[in-house]
């Protein structure tokens, strides 16, 4: 997992932090609060928000395992 603060999750997901944290309560996005900070995981945003795009690479992957 890749983890990004929340300011940077906000700024790769194009979404603002209120909707990103409802997200986050939702269980729709991966996101934790270790020391008082919260950090995002950037595949669950990928796979969230850009699900055609995470379905291509899993091909393209599953292709070279090939």
């Amino acid at each position: 997992m890749k983890w990004l603060s929340l300011k940077e999750a906000c700024a790769y997901a194009k979404r603002s932090r209120n909707t990103l944290l409802r997200h986050i309560r939702e269980g729709k996005i991966i996101g934790n609060k270790p020391d008082g900070r919260w950090v995002v995981d950037r595949e669950s945003i990928d796979n969230f928000y850009r699900p055609e795009l995470s379905k291509k690479a899993l091909e393209i992957v599953r292709s070279l395992r090939q």
